[in-house]
């Protein structure tokens, strides 16, 4: 094909027939095969991260003086429900419904919901710890340090429950339970809440 005939095909591609590429030649520029993707080795990059551990869920969040992460106290049940916290509530025993955190293992993580206080109560667990760094596991001395105005209800803080204010919430407290001197349980909750003790 003369030179004006082979520019005039260029630009006016429409008509002339498109290139054909032959295995072992190169492909015609914007051809499938040319942008199509190199393969790959290793991971895809879709693929999706592996889902967090318990621990390292737990991690993540502080249970602060109004509640833990979106879920907070005196919250009504639907908003509770709606953080994806929780798994479902049970039945109302007497004025609460329990349920319990998600990520939390088996017996751990409850959380109380109140008929007439919304949500009452929420339990730490794992490697959750308050803002000023308590957290179960840790020694009672250690917890007394952080919470020197701990009064024990029960016992001592050896082997006791108690409670001190939430700094930053005068309607709530932490509940702390202690066992063979460590914390075995920590609770935000209100001070007057209705669903134990």
């Amino acid at each position: 094909m003369p030179v004006v005939g082979t520019l005039t095909c260029l630009l006016f591609v429409g008509a002339c027939a498109s290139p054909t590429h032959r295995s072992g030649g190169a492909a015609p520029a914007g051809s499938p095969e040319q942008t199509a993707s190199a393969p790959t080795t290793g991971t895809p990059a879709s693929s999706a991260p592996p889902a967090p551990s318990s621990d390292a869920a737990s991690t993540a969040l502080v249970l602060g003086p109004n509640g833990l992460g979106p879920l907070k106290l005196g919250m009504p049940r639907q908003q509770a429900t709606a953080t994806g916290l929780l798994r479902p509530f049970t039945d109302f025993v007497g004025e609460c419904a329990p349920a319990q955190l998600k990520s939390a293992p088996t017996d751990e993580g409850n959380v109380f919901l109140s008929r007439t206080l919304g949500i009452a109560t929420i339990a730490a667990y794992g490697s959750i710890k308050t803002p000023e760094g308590a957290r179960v596991g840790m020694s009672s001395a250690d917890m007394l340090r952080v919470y020197p105005g701990w009064a024990a209800a029960d016992g001592d803080a050896t082997n006791g429950r108690g409670v001190v204010k939430a700094p930053g919430n005068n309607k709530a407290v932490y509940r702390i339970e202690t066992v063979k001197g460590t914390v075995a349980q920590l609770t935000l909750q209100y001070a007057n809440q209705n669903c134990y003790e």
